[in-house]
Order: structure tokens, then C-alpha cells, then sequence
């Protein structure tokens, strides 16, 4: 088991370099963060170990690559506070645990019916890794927002083992430093990637936290 989460933890940042890489060559191919998204997956899914698939309890087959992903917990994003009156968020992309995927049934990896998790499931690594992205192609202060949201979720949750947010931007004109207020200790890994030209020059900045990881 640990070695299996080892090799998929090496596996997902060496994912993460080389869309970090595609981004840098290929800067405007994007026209919105639904489209950078769906390429994300791409990435992600043409490597056989996220495509791979794996069989439930009940028998029926699945991969453990998920977009959009359920939390069990539920959130607020106008306050940034769990609240069990609001809404249960979802990840951009969530890494199913393969053990998860071959000890629970269909209905229950989906993640759509929270009746059927115990309390247990909560602070169980039901997931190798979860990722948040934000595409930027203009700078606003409600990406700041959007951008604790998801880390607040993110330092939230049990149920990961593996957390990552990824901000990706082609323009420095008028740019926001959105972590200059985040603590750089709650095991989340972020990656802020800014492709931009200057002197008629493609150049890349790549800032981490908490440290140089990917």
C-alpha cells in the first residue's frame, strides 16, 4: 500500500511538470478554465496509471480519475467556513485510492449519496490525491477568493491524502498576489505558473509553496 501511494504520488507531480510545461508552450490555446480543465483530465487520463481501471464490490469496472468530484463534508464559500447546513463541495479532479474503489460498491465510490458513508469514511484515505485549478487570462480579486475557498476545502478534508492547487495565468498586467496571506503549513502543495511576454519574448515565472516541489 505505501509503496503504491508512493509511486502515484511520483506519478501525479510528474503530471503536474509536464502540463506545467504544455502551458508554457502552448499559452493561448485556452480560451476558459472549462477548456483548460478538460485538457488537464487529458493529461492526467493518457497516462495508463489514472486510466486503469479497477473493480467494485458489486463487480462493475471504473477508473480511478474523477473530475468534479464530491467532499463529504459541506461548505460555505460566501463565509469560508464549514457550515452542515450548506453545500458539499467538489474537486476539480479527485485520484480515487484503488483500495476504496475494490472494498465499496458502485453507488458509493460515485460519492453522490452521503447516507451511505460512515463516520469512519470521513478520516479514511478514500482518495490518493485531490487538485484545484484556476486559468486566468485577466486578473481579479475574486480569484483571491476563489482561491481560499478551495484551500480552505482543501486543509479541511480528511478523506485526501494528496492536495494540490494549481493556478495557471497568461498575463502578468495587473496581477494579484493570491498568497500573500496563505500559511504555508497545511500540507497543501501550490503551484502559481505565469506564462507572459515582455519585449516581445515568451518568459515563465513559477512560484511554490511551501517549498520547490514540481
Amino acid at each position: 500500500m505505501i509503496n503504491r501511494v508512493n509511486i502515484m504520488k511520483t506519478k501525479i507531480e510528474e503530471t503536474i511538470h509536464t502540463i506545467i510545461n504544455q502551458f508554457h508552450r502552448k499559452t493561448h490555446n485556452f480560451f476558459n478554465e472549462h477548456e483548460f480543465h478538460n485538457y488537464c483530465y487529458h493529461v492526467f487520463y493518457s497516462k495508463k496509471e489514472f486510466s486503469k481501471q479497477y473493480v467494485t464490490l458489486d463487480g462493475k469496472k471504473t477508473n480511478i480519475l474523477h473530475p468534479e468530484y464530491p467532499t463529504l463534508k459541506r461548505f460555505r464559500r460566501d463565509k469560508i467556513c464549514i457550515d452542515p447546513k450548506g453545500v458539499r463541495a467538489r474537486y476539480d479532479m479527485a485520484i480515487l485510492n484503488p483500495e476504496f474503489i475494490q472494498k465499496n460498491t458502485f453507488e458509493k465510490i460515485r460519492g453522490r449519496d452521503i447516507s451511505l458513508f460512515e463516520e469512519k469514511d470521513f478520516t479514511s484515505p478514500n482518495l490518493i490525491a485531490a487538485i484545484e485549478f484556476k486559468f486566468i487570462i485577466k486578473h481579479s480579486p475574486k480569484f483571491k477568493h476563489e482561491i481560499k475557498c478551495d484551500l480552505f476545502k482543501l486543509s479541511m478534508v480528511d478523506e485526501v491524502m494528496f492536495k494540490y492547487m494549481l493556478v495557471f495565468a497568461n498575463t502578468k498586467e495587473r496581477e494579484i498576489d493570491y498568497f500573500r496571506e496563505i500559511d504555508s503549513d497545511t500540507g497543501i502543495k501550490i503551484a502559481y505558473v505565469c506564462v507572459y511576454e515582455e519585449g516581445g519574448r515568451k518568459k515563465r515565472e513559477v512560484r511554490q509553496i511551501p517549498e520547490v516541489w514540481v
